[in-house]
């Protein structure tokens, strides 16, 4: 009851004030960031800690490292994007706008300077805008019609930026105020935030809270919340939208448009990432690479992450695949074993045993912890591409076909129509096979439906850039969600964004900040936040060192 009155009165202060914060200047918004920023280089290392304890029982530096990584260093890049793009009145100039051979256009928003070209040396990213559109951007800084907004954030449990993140867009992209209900596996947080935006709290724009899903139904139904954003599961979004009941009778309230919610609500809802190998020859060093980014990403985060790679994609008649897949054993049996603090996590697993005979069992099988498990060769049962394991699985599946164009059509038909969802996926191939069938690659690029492909990368770093976008490719409906309505991030504020395309190199030196192998990853984190926070010479000279002991 306490805790309602608290949240009744809160949600009338936001009320009151989102009429003023769609009229603030812009240099008031600014200063909001600007004090956030100075709050988080303070609170940044609090917050690591804090999250590896939760998740591990301990401090263990690797693991701070990547949550330093996954954490403040990405909502400190955020912030400084949208600062940029506010002194530009909301339409930050793009490296380079050009139209593809369909007329659509794409922005090239990576690297955004010398320096960065230096930190990210040979990455390249671009937005998509969506076909038939222009890429305008900052639309509620140049049009008087939005309308004031309450809006509710349910946040994750997995990733502690999703939820300051989602704030920032829903504040700076599209002018609401906020109310973040944070997911009870990482409230502990919640201090940390309310020093962290204490300025946009004070003044009536922001408030975080805690509770039940008792509390997140509350607010749902609250007459002064105008619409809501989730990141969590497609399970919880229909039980929001449609109400609680079997799949049966969710189905029939579909079939039957009966909502019990029908706000306007987007949302971020997980995916079953593809990565698509390209067959062509490789070097026993690339063949380990590629093995280890994948291992490394199946294991980040204890694989809570729903751009975790699931299902790789491989062609039956690649003379490396076996080999590949060998390399791929030995660097998951040499991968650090993590805490399945997720809830949830051993009933997926059984269920994908229960599913699969041929699973192979290869990580160290430690109290706690789920074993990384390899599925090869899945041929007939679908369930691995229709169900989110969100645990240390990794499946691969192999089709058939008489060339690498027929494959790569194949594959990329296969990922749209077989595989659920559409948030992210990945593209792996050679130099020389993405020279000679360069027309190939940008087919893939441009009919692969997700709202973000890395090519040669982990899809995450869309997450992460700020410059880019996260969030499902267009499409989904509340009857059929999938991997959710909008997009978050884009710190260009693009107004129709399609999807973001990262290209790497096929290979990278020194090893990525993301690698298991990386032994230093605390200090390229600690060295990132303040270069993100300074963008000094010095600050990225350090970081450029703490990078190369890595």
């Amino acid at each position: 009851m306490l805790n309602n009155i608290k949240l009744e009165n809160a949600l009338k202060i936001l009320s009151q004030n989102k009429q003023k914060w769609l009229k603030l200047n812009i240099q008031q918004k600014i200063s909001y960031l600007e004090s956030a920023m100075d709050s988080l280089i303070l609170e940044s290392k609090q917050w690591a800690e804090v999250s590896a304890r939760a998740k591990e029982g301990s401090a263990n530096s690797d693991i701070v490292g990547q949550e330093f990584l996954a954490g403040p260093a990405i909502l400190m890049r955020q912030l400084r994007y949208l600062i940029q793009a506010l002194k530009e009145n909301g339409k930050p100039t793009p490296k380079k706008i050009f139209q593809r051979d369909n007329k659509q256009f794409v922005a090239k928003v990576m690297p955004e300077n010398i320096k960065e070209s230096l930190i990210w040396r040979g990455f390249e990213s671009e937005v998509w805008i969506q076909k038939d559109k222009f890429p305008t951007q900052g639309v509620v800084y140049s049009e008087n019609n939005t309308i004031p907004a309450v809006s509710l954030i349910l946040g994750a449990g997995n990733v502690s930026s999703i939820s300051p993140l989602d704030a920032l867009t829903k504040l700076y992209n599209e002018g609401k105020v906020c109310i973040v209900k944070l997911n009870p596996v990482n409230d502990y947080l919640l201090e940390i935030f309310n020093k962290i935006f204490v300025d946009l709290i004070h003044d009536g724009f922001l408030y975080f809270t805690k509770g039940t899903g008792e509390i997140g139904e509350y607010l749902c139904n609250h007459n002064l919340v105008d619409d809501i954003h989730i990141t969590g599961s497609h399970i919880t979004h229909d039980k929001i939208v449609w109400g609680k009941g079997t799949v049966e009778e969710i189905n029939e309230k579909k079939l039957n448009d009966t909502m019990i919610c029908n706000k306007n609500i987007t949302s971020e809802l997980g995916c079953v990432t593809p990565v698509i190998i390209v067959p062509g020859i490789w070097t026993d060093e690339e063949l380990i690479y590629h093995a280890r980014q994948i291992a490394s990403v199946v294991a980040n985060n204890a694989s809570f992450n729903c751009n975790a790679m699931k299902v790789i994609v491989t062609c039956k008649g690649w003379q490396q695949r076996e080999l590949f897949l060998n390399y791929l054993r030995i660097e998951l049996k040499s991968t650090p074993s993590r805490k399945a603090y997720y809830p949830g996590a051993w009933e997926r697993y059984s269920g994908f045993l229960k599913q699969y005979n041929q699973a192979e069992i290869i990580g160290d099988n430690k109290a706690g912890c789920i074993p990384w498990t390899l599925i090869p060769d899945i041929n007939s049962n679908n369930y691995a591409f229709e169900n989110e394991a969100f645990c240390g699985i990794i499946t691969e599946t192999s089709i058939n076909a008489n060339n690498v164009t027929e494959f790569i059509h194949k594959a990329v038909d296969f990922c749209n129509d077989k595989i659920w969802g559409t948030l992210s996926c990945s593209l792996l191939v050679d130099p020389l096979t993405k020279k000679i069938h360069h027309n190939d690659i940008e087919y893939a690029l441009e009919t692969l439906r997700y709202g973000t492909i890395g090519v040669n990368c982990w899809s995450a770093l869309s997450y992460a850039f700020a410059s880019t976008t996260w969030g499902a490719f267009p499409g989904a409906t509340l009857k059929d969600i999938q991997s959710g309505i909008g997009t978050v991030h884009n710190g260009l504020l693009f107004d129709f964004p399609e999807k973001s395309v990262i290209h790497a190199p096929f290979t990278i030196w020194p090893t990525p900040a993301w690698f298991y192998t990386n032994k230093n990853t605390l200090e390229i984190a600690e060295c990132l936040i303040e270069y993100e926070y300074s963008q000094s010479v010095y600050s990225m000279m350090k970081l450029i060192f703490a990078a190369l002991k890595g």
